[in-house]
């Protein structure tokens, strides 16, 4: 079956940067599924897997545009400034690394937009924005979504289990 719009795809994958070097791997975090089409997954690879049959590998370059962004273009977020030390200066332009909420391990770059006395608007920056990657692929299965993941705009990559019996 080739994959098509729609679809569910099974894959996995190496993430390169621009040097070369891998930086994420499903070799560690297990093969993605993916709702085709619906943004799931980066643009770069959404767009580029359309027509692949299950079993085929691709070598593919992604440029910034379709894979994390240009620094520029992340989301902004407002937070307030009481969440800073009261002598951080908060130049708009300056950078920093802050920890993320879920996970006690991952950091993600902020940079400031605008402060005021009250609100600090930051601009969330992916550790690959602006950059070129690699991936090479394997796509493991495609099947047709089921009814729930075309509803729910995703895949469901485990059902739920079955309602307990009736007594």
């Amino acid at each position: 079956m080739k994959v098509q719009a729609g679809h569910v795809a099974t894959l996995t994958y190496d993430i390169t940067n621009d040097q070369g070097e891998i930086i994420e791997s499903s070799d560690l975090s297990g093969p993605v599924s993916f709702l085709v089409g619906k943004g799931a997954i980066i643009k770069g690879l959404d767009s580029r897997i359309v027509g692949m049959d299950e079993g085929e590998e691709a070598q593919l370059t992604i440029p910034p545009e379709e894979a994390f962004g240009r620094p520029d273009e992340g989301p902004t977020r407002p937070i307030p400034r009481s969440e800073f030390p009261k002598e951080a200066k908060l130049d708009k332009g300056l950078r920093f690394e802050a920890g993320m909420a879920a996970s006690a391990d991952q950091t993600i770059m902020l940079e400031v937009v605008s402060s005021d006395d009250e609100i600090v608007t930051v601009r969330m920056i992916h550790p690959l924005a602006g950059q070129t990657i690699g991936m090479a692929i394997k796509v493991l299965s495609v099947r047709e979504a089921t009814s729930a993941e075309t509803q729910a705009g995703r895949a469901v990559s485990k059902p739920p289990p079955p309602p307990p019996p009736k007594s």
